[in-house]
């Protein structure tokens, strides 16, 4: 029995109202692992929540995770010119944003370069994605305070009599000459099931909508993931998981610079660069997982559950800088992130209207990044650099949150305790004291009025926090977006605080969301241009982003349904020696669209995506490195046939889709390239988005 009877309860009366409601169109509501830490109702939740079905995974035509969030409510995407690109929730990004993959943070061991999102999990082994909008450190800890992404990979279900099935998926994209594929399988029976799957992706160097080739934008990755699940007994599971994504050829076009001359400061001042084109690149990144996890009803008189996971989780990553005219590395380094953790939750229902979650995490990075660099004149990378010695970050933390169920009302109330501690032995160029241990309280509190099945306002404060990271309190040296940053191992955490008010419901067959916050965010942690190429790490006084998201779904019958959804963000740096617009803060934008699903036969999906122009930039804080945006529209269509079981499958489906279909030549707002370095005819292209790209893609299960 599942200890959170109320769930069961809300669960039952939304299929119950919707038979009610016959003659209104059946839509079931959707539901959210991540948002309490348990299966609930979105409706039920005081948060914005953003969910990505199996479904509209599939019809979309996606490279990354990145281009399956962008346009999401409230979420935009900074591009460095790489394949991969990091989620930005409301104006926060990166670390400021925790990213799991089922269940498991990957930020931890993240060092702080773009592309990342993209060496995470290959997009066809992803079944859905929830995005929780705002604060989330009560249940996720560090880097949850701007939000948080949840990753949920592929795996099949027991099965009552021993079953084999699976999946395949075939693919070509032709802005970039791409080819995908992945394969899927699970055997099962009542009480044991094991999940096997891989996939690949080879991509070119794609097209821009001007009709230039980005070139070294292309990449291959190949991923293999294995999982073990059995019953013990009754209520009682185990489950042994093992990830490989591995991807190779990552280049990051945004550190890419062209100089006349070397550049050669005095001994012991400095690194030396060679004369002509420089690149920071990636000639290969490997994550590797290996986890248990125990889930097991202990029953009793409140229901209590306990699940329990350990982990180990590897990032092997080379930072490599290349120079086009030498045709050689003039930097190298291969490092390992090592990252170890455990978290063990305990759900129960002390009383028939409280359902408590209460539990403890801790987590362990350690990384000794070793460099090997060139000086001139051959620029050969032989000298031997210790960036960092043993350096480590330790976080452990418990929690509680209580979601009580009243008659009209749902109260989620949540606390947190946690000590983030950094440490090294040494750090180049780094000034002690290197040890620093944080503090950190995370809160919530959020109330939703169930007033009438079409309007249920809800509202929610909370505060989140982001420690600094193992790279910025030690890494003093050039990153992937062309800057050499100074790091600052006494960083404070930023904090953010947020208030959100808003609303759902269904009136007839239109269902909506509508939301509004405002957060503070104290001691920003940010990079403050302090020289052409030189950024000093920084805590900035505070900053305040406003906001409001809503998203609307109109049913219009046999299939045919209509969409639209909208942000409007602005942020402000409030730092007494600034005061101006907050660094790098997506554009407003809207998205419309009418889609025609079902069962078998034609489906049809069409979406206009228009972004307005952004002319709100930091000056002074980028040193005048970051530039406006024209706005820009983009349309995106797709078109597929289903087709019934045949000899040999359960299903399949064709899809032919066609992105930026009229060939819009337009750039993200959040991109890493400066317009100083920009310089064509010495290879230095600015990161324009793809262009014109037509699709095709098989489906079929098995």
């Amino acid at each position: 029995m599942r200890r959170n009877a109320t769930a069961v309860l809300s669960l039952t009366a939304a299929i119950a109202a919707a038979v009610a409601h016959a003659d209104e169109a059946l839509v079931l509501e959707p539901v959210t692992v991540t948002a309490k830490g348990y299966e609930a109702l979105v409706s039920e939740t005081a948060a914005s929540v953003n969910v990505i079905e199996a479904d509209e995974i599939r019809r979309r035509e996606a490279r990354t995770l990145g281009d399956l969030l962008r346009g999401e409510p409230g979420v935009s995407l900074a591009v460095d010119g790489s394949v991969g690109v990091d989620p930005i929730i409301r104006g926060l990004k990166r670390d400021q944003v925790l990213v799991l993959i089922d269940g498991v943070r990957v930020n931890a061991m993240q060092p702080p370069a773009r592309g990342s999102l993209a060496s995470y999990v290959n997009v066809d082994l992803v079944e859905r994605i929830e995005v929780i909008r705002g604060p989330g450190s009560v249940l996720y800890g560090a880097g949850a305070m701007g939000g948080v992404i949840n990753i949920i990979t592929r795996g099949g279900r027991f099965t009552d009599e021993p079953d084999v099935s699976g999946w395949t998926r075939l693919g070509y994209t032709s802005v970039d000459d791409g080819f995908r594929g992945a394969v899927g399988t699970s055997l099962s029976n009542a009480t044991q099931l094991l999940d096997l799957s891989a996939a690949w992706l080879d991509v070119g160097d794609y097209k821009t909508g001007a009709g230039e080739r980005l070139d070294d934008s292309g990449t291959d990755q190949g991923a293999l993931h294995l999982r073990y699940r059995a019953r013990l007994a009754p209520g009682h599971e185990v489950q042994l998981r093992t990830q490989r994504d591995r991807r190779e050829d990552v280049w990051y076009l945004a550190s890419r610079r062209f100089l006349e001359d070397p550049i050669v400061p005095p001994p012991g001042t400095g690194l030396h660069q060679p004369d002509g084109l420089n690149t920071h690149y990636t000639p290969r990144q490997q994550r590797d997982l290996v986890e248990g996890r125990y889930e097991g009803e202990l029953g009793g008189p409140w229901g209590a559950r306990l699940t329990a996971s350990l982990y180990r989780q590897d990032l092997e990553r080379g930072n490599y800088d290349w120079n086009r005219e030498r045709a050689q590395d003039y930097r190298t380094s291969d490092t390992d992130f090592d990252t170890r953790g455990g978290r063990l939750q305990v759900e129960l229902s002390p009383h028939p209207r409280h359902v408590v979650l209460a539990g403890v995490e801790g987590w362990q990075l350690k990384a000794s990044p070793v460099s090997f660099v060139g000086f001139a004149p051959d620029f050969q990378p032989d000298v031997r650099m210790q960036l960092i010695d043993n350096g480590r970050l330790e976080s452990r933390g418990v929690f509680v949150q209580d979601d009580i169920y009243l008659h009209d009302f749902t109260v989620t109330l949540g606390a947190r305790y946690d000590e983030v501690e950094g440490s090294a032995d040494r750090a180049l160029g780094v000034t002690a004291p290197l040890d620093k241990t944080d503090y950190n309280l995370s809160w919530s509190a959020g109330v939703i009025w169930e007033l009438d099945r079409g309007f249920s306002p809800f509202a929610s404060v909370a505060e989140g926090y982001r420690s600094a990271g193992l790279l910025e309190r030690y890494l003093t040296y050039p990153y992937s977006d062309g800057f050499t940053w100074f790091s600052n191992p006494q960083l404070e955490p930023e904090r953010n605080r947020s208030v959100e008010v808003g609303a759902r419901g269904q009136i007839g067959n239109t269902r909506y969301t509508v939301a509004a916050y405002e957060s503070r965010v104290r001691d920003y942690i940010g990079g403050q241009v302090i020289a052409p190429t030189v950024k000093q790490t920084v805590n900035l006084d505070s900053a305040r982003i406003r906001g409001a998201e809503f998203s609307v779904d109109h049913d219009l019958g046999d299939g045919l349904s209509a969409f639209a959804w909208g942000t409007w963000l602005r942020g402000d740096n409030r730092d007494p020696a600034f005061r101006e617009p907050l660094y790098q803060m997506p554009p407003s934008e809207l998205s419309v669209g009418l889609a025609q699903q079902s069962p078998r036969a034609w489906q049809w999906r069409g979406q206009v995506r228009t972004v307005a122009k952004q002319d709100r930039t930091a000056d002074r804080f980028s040193g005048g490195s970051e530039r406006k945006t024209p706005g820009f529209t983009t349309v995106d269509a797709a078109v597929g046939y289903r087709f019934g079981p045949s000899t040999g499958l359960k299903g399949q489906e064709l899809t032919l889709s066609v992105t930026n279909l009229f060939d819009r030549d337009y750039r993200e707002h959040v991109n890493e390239m400066t317009q100083d370095r920009i310089d064509p005819a010495n290879g230095v292209q600015d990161l324009r988005a793809p262009g014109r790209s037509i699709g095709l893609t098989w489906y079929a299960e098995f």
